[in-house]
């Protein structure tokens, strides 16, 4: 489809401004336009580099272009939004699949250049010594200028996809191609700093896939074409791309609800790309498993005649995806809630459910490792990361240590009840 494509050239345009990247592939930094008798090309072919001679170049946004993309942007997706927001119940679903397809191809290139949005730090989420965000980062800039917009795009489009994303599964639910498009424009909103875990994965295997390509087994380890080792430190710049992650704020918070309220529609469709962008999002900010985990526990939990479609939904969320797995995460008080909750839940009536059940209670004995129950820190540990960093004043110990033995003993209690419930639903027979 044609619109596919300006979409695409559109989220290409804007990557090749706003990105860093490497801009000199070549085997070697010697002039090779020169005559043969200075330097011959062939004689590198082959040949490694060493890293102090690597001497790379990237691609450092200008101011120009920092601006041209900023204007192409506001150009083109404000009018797509408004189209949306005015005439979305009168347009068909070619239409309004167009717009969303431009909006999230832009978006996707320029993202990258928006902040988190101004949201308050949801606190709590998880007992912890270490902060989930520390005040003392590496704080470095990507473009020659700091890119501006008319307003803050995150919360625009977390705004008016959120609208729409209503509207459509209300009024609109057979329109499933542009509520996955939807969908996916919401989690971007909040979750998406110009590259994401999964792409990571891909890239990282065709980097390892090209090293052992080129690998020289009689130049030794470490030996690479100078290309392989420019693509590696391409790979490295987006992996701390995808690892910086930032706190869960009070607006990601009701990102993550609204798409787990979408992950157990009653639609299958929009429950399976519901599902995509939630394990994303949990992946994303750490600890905000425990933003869903209450809503999954009181439907599993509940009295009474139950929603099949919900009930498989949450067990599609329990049952995650490569990334993610609620049950084996290490945290006991999680365990001591949704273990017992999996076991005795009377809604798996179906066969459907009771199959996903299976696969989650296998899974468990597959990838569960026991979490340490008492957390202790030893005094070569303390010294080492003195040394490191600094010695911390006794009060800050003091603290340190109140908060280690409240988590201790969280973990111990937990544990403990954990096993009574389990062993009393194996001794009433309610499995």
């Amino acid at each position: 489809k044609s619109y596919e494509a300006i979409a695409n050239a559109a989220k290409n345009l804007l990557k090749s401004l706003s990105y860093v990247y490497p801009i000199d592939y070549r085997l070697t930094v010697e002039n090779i336009e020169g005559p043969f008798s200075d330097f011959l090309p062939i004689r590198v072919w082959g040949q490694h580099v060493e890293f102090d001679k690597l001497q790379p170049q990237f691609h450092i946004p200008s101011a120009e272009e920092v601006d041209f993309a900023c204007e192409f942007v506001e150009t083109f997706i404000y009018q797509e939004l408004t189209l949306l927001n005015d005439k979305s119940s009168d347009m068909s679903n070619d239409e309004r699949l167009r717009s969303l397809t431009l909006i999230q191809f832009i978006s996707i290139g320029f993202l990258r250049m928006v902040p988190c949005t101004d949201s308050e730090e949801v606190l709590d989420l998880e007992l912890s010594v270490a902060p989930f965000k520390f005040k003392c980062k590496a704080q470095y800039s990507l473009y020659a200028k700091e890119p501006k917009f008319k307003e803050n795009l995150r919360m625009r489009l977390i705004i008016d996809i959120g609208q729409l994303l209503d509207d459509l599964v209300d009024n609109h639910s057979n329109d499933v191609s542009s509520i996955s498009r939807a969908l996916t424009i919401y989690s971007y909103s909040s979750s998406y700093y110009g590259f994401l875990s999964s792409d990571f994965y891909k890239l990282y295997n065709d980097f390892v896939s090209l090293k052992y390509s080129f690998k020289n087994k009689l130049s030794g380890k470490r030996h690479h074409p100078r290309f392989v080792i420019i693509k590696c430190l391409a790979t490295q710049i987006e992996l701390i791309s995808s690892a910086n992650y930032q706190s869960l704020t009070e607006i990601d918070k009701q990102v993550i609800l609204k798409l787990l309220k979408l992950s157990i529609n009653r639609y299958s469709e929009v429950r399976r790309n519901a599902q995509v962008s939630l394990f994303n999002m949990l992946q994303r900010y750490l600890f905000s498993y425990t933003v869903v985990v209450d809503r999954i526990l009181e439907l599993l939990n509940a009295q009474g005649e139950a929603d099949h479609d919900e009930i498989k939904g949450c067990l599609y969320i329990l049952l995650g995806n490569d990334s993610i797995f609620l049950p084996t995460i290490h945290s006991w008080r999680l365990h001591e809630k949704l273990w017992p909750s999996i076991a005795r839940t009377m809604h798996a009536t179906k066969t459907s459910t009771q199959n996903l059940i299976d696969q989650i209670v296998k899974r468990i004995s597959k990838l569960f490792n026991t979490p340490a129950i008492i957390e202790d820190t030893n005094d070569t540990s303390i010294r080492a990361a003195a040394a490191l960093w600094r010695p911390l004043e006794p009060k800050e110990m003091e603290t340190c240590d109140k908060i280690r033995e409240e988590r201790n003993q969280q973990n111990i209690q937990s544990y403990n009840n954990l096993m009574k419930t389990l062993n009393s639903l194996l001794n009433d027979d309610r499995l």
